[in-house]
């Protein structure tokens, strides 16, 4: 670090903070050596206190070490027009480091990562090409994050069908049983009603509120439970684990005690992610944690708990938000764009898993309500079906381009 800043004064450049416009601001944060989250959101509250004096913006960030800022970069471009963003990510040689960036500094370079030839390498998209034959069915035990619920749920479904062997479903919510007097329903206003007119003891009072969480709670319990008989269907065994991917107290005991019982897990689908969507200017450092906890420090846990010698197959769910950016998104672009850039080093240290990056677009369900149906729609993002998507993944995953390890599902975002 100090030989880079040293050769950037020597070059004329002024690296040290300033109040008055530069031209240029290098943000280094990502290079040091806190955890994950620390180097992210220091990043990121660095830039927001440079774009108020600088007309481009880059941040730095190894090859060694997985990280996110590419999603970042992709993000600030769409909330901060006025400021060039972007992220370059330098190879593991340090030796190389000073010369490349001036030379990226005298070329101009945008979003990349630098060679040390000194050239840019960019990411592109190209067409989808789905096998046309079906995938040959690979029974094994399959570990799959992110809940028996929603799209996870249905392309855990797709999955059984057409892999076969064990699926094992892991969620932070408990599975409550329904009410034996309880009539079944999947509608929560009539739940809600339902459990208002309930008889109670005297005295007793439950608020509006106390309702809404109990009828949720039920209606997620009858989820996994549709999920679970939804895989037994195809021939697969299922079953549900209590597990918060993020909290590695929880990972070890839950896959310890699923291997006893299934033998070792062959096959992880990282699914796992929460939202707290607000503009980068606004952003605190609690919302980072929180959107990191379950796909970063959850991906940590379970390759830390996980036989990488059993495993054949790692799917990891991204979003485009980390490919082209989205506003209001920077935690969930840089969370989604570190495990890429995992998913990268795994594949090229260990050669023989089959290990693919999904970068959805926006569901026809799951996180997409209605009102940010309407929002994706008025941008002219369509939907994917939940159907069609879970079919994609399970083919994808199993007999797609074993050397394409990225794939984007559904339209590029638009620039807004």
């Amino acid at each position: 670090m100090q030989a880079l800043s040293a050769a950037l004064t020597t070059e004329g450049y002024d690296v040290f903070a300033s109040n008055v416009p530069v031209d240029a601001v290098l943000i280094l944060s990502a290079l040091m050596n806190d955890d994950a989250v620390s180097r992210h959101w220091n990043t990121l509250e660095a830039a927001r206190t440079a774009k108020a004096t600088a007309r481009r913006i880059i941040t730095l960030q190894s090859a060694h070490i997985p990280s996110g800022l590419d999603g970042l970069s992709r993000t600030l471009r769409k909330e901060w027009p006025q400021t060039e963003v972007f992220s370059w990510t330098l190879p593991e040689d340090r030796m190389q480091w000073t010369d490349l960036v001036l030379h990226a500094l005298r070329s101009g370079y945008g979003d990349g990562l630098l060679t040390v030839e000194g050239q840019l390498l960019v990411p592109v998209t190209r067409d989808l090409v789905t096998p046309s034959a079906p995938p040959a069915r690979q029974p094994g035990v399959w570990l799959v994050t992110g809940g028996a619920r929603g799209v996870t749920a249905a392309c855990a479904v797709s999955l059984a069908a057409a892999a076969g062997g064990t699926i094992l479903l892991a969620g932070r919510t408990a599975e409550t049983p329904w009410l034996d007097d309880l009539p079944e329903t999947r509608d929560l206003k009539t739940l809600r009603g339902l459990l208002a007119a309930r008889p109670r003891e005297p005295g007793t009072r439950l608020s509006p509120a106390d309702i809404d969480r109990h009828a949720r709670a039920l209606l997620a319990g009858a989820e996994i439970r549709d999920t679970l008989a939804a895989i037994r269907d195809t021939g697969a065994q299922a079953e549900y684990l209590v597990m918060d991917a993020g909290d590695a107290a929880s990972v070890e005991p839950c896959i310890t005690r699923a291997q006893a019982r299934h033998g070792q897990i062959t096959g992880l689908v990282h699914g796992a992610g929460v939202l707290a969507d607000r503009y980068a200017d606004e952003k605190t450092e609690a919302e980072v944690r929180h959107v990191f906890a379950p796909k970063v420090a959850g991906l940590e846990n379970l390759l830390r708990h996980l036989d990488s010698a059993q495993l054949s197959h790692v799917a990891l769910f991204s979003s485009a938000a980390a490919f082209f950016g989205n506003r209001g998104q920077s935690d969930y672009a840089m969370a989604n764009a570190l495990l890429t850039n995992a998913a990268h080093q795994i594949a090229a240290r260990a050669t023989g898993i089959r290990i693919k990056v999904f970068h959805w677009g926006p569901w026809a369900g799951g996180m997409v309500d209605t009102s940010l149906a309407s929002h994706f729609e008025a941008q002219g993002i369509p939907l994917i079906p939940v159907e069609e998507g879970a079919r994609i993944f399970a083919t994808e995953l199993l007999a797609g381009d074993p050397d394409q390890i990225e794939l984007v599902v559904g339209e590029a975002w638009a620039a807004s």
